[in-house]
């Protein structure tokens, strides 16, 4: 039992990885350039642990910061609800994830290669079942087919706490017009996402802490991939900034060397 929680954690983990610093931060916002080479590894990882269509997870991130908590945002539980968002969100997800004029207005400038076209949008669920093929092959049928569905609750759980309890329990470090809030400890799990007031104040930031004690792990991440000279920040909040102080614009950082996120 030890080892399917094991693997599914990290398989967990790594879809929170992805979904994060490629999905949100590099393509949804913009603040992270990075080199093709973990681009593509972040991308192929989207495709086996989550069976997620970028476009689709972008242009639906997109949409919830346009209509933040008000009517037209995707998975509020200020407008639909605490217990819908917390644990039938993926309902929402899904409803929205398919809308043609979402897609058009907000799916914007992300890849169209040959790969998203024929592999990763065009038969997602590819992933999904190599995936499950990867449990069954390491753990056996009976404990294969239990890490497998517990996986398949992974990303409807973490974005039930990061979308339902995101804008609903918590703390805030800054006034909003949304009702966005941090939720802790679960940093090393949610990759930082869980920072989310910090993200709602600071959309185009690449770093979601804004006080010493937190930690955002997609943060470290891309620092870490930065040292390597395979990423770039594109936008952080103003470091001098403190709690307390005039809060300050985000500023742009140094240029990028890499054209695209993913292309």
């Amino acid at each position: 039992m030890l080892s399917v929680l094991l693997l599914c954690v990290g398989f967990g983990w790594l879809a929170n990885i992805s979904i994060s610093v490629y999905a949100h931060r590099a393509l949804a916002h913009k603040a992270v350039a990075l080199h093709p080479a973990p681009a593509h590894v972040f991308r192929f990882l989207i495709f086996l642990t989550t069976g997620t269509r970028v476009r689709a997870w972008v242009a639906v991130h997109r949409k919830h910061h346009a209509y933040v908590d008000r009517e037209g945002d995707p998975h509020s539980p200020v407008v639909h609800g605490i217990a819908p968002i917390f644990f039938a969100g993926y309902r929402y997800y899904f409803r929205e994830s398919t809308n043609e004029a979402t897609l058009r207005r907000f799916g914007h400038d992300c890849p169209d290669d040959w790969l998203e076209r024929n592999l990763y949008e065009g038969r997602s669920n590819l992933g999904l079942a190599l995936l499950a093929a990867m449990y069954l092959g390491l753990l056996g049928p009976w404990l294969g087919l239990l890490g497998f569905a517990l996986q398949l609750m992974w990303m409807p759980l973490c974005a039930g706490v990061i979308n339902g309890l995101g804008h609903h329990a918590g703390y805030r470090n800054h006034e909003t017009r949304d009702g966005s809030r941090n939720v802790v400890p679960l940093a090393l799990v949610i990759a930082g996402e869980e920072l989310h007031n910090n993200h709602h104040r600071f959309p185009r930031s690449a770093k979601f802490s804004t006080r010493w004690w937190e930690f955002d792990v997609g943060w470290a991440i891309v620092r870490a991939l930065a040292a390597c000279g395979l990423a770039r920040e594109l936008y952080v909040y103003d470091r001098k900034w403190r709690p307390g102080a005039p809060l300050p614009a985000v500023r742009p950082a140094e240029a990028a060397p890499f054209e695209a996120a993913g292309s």
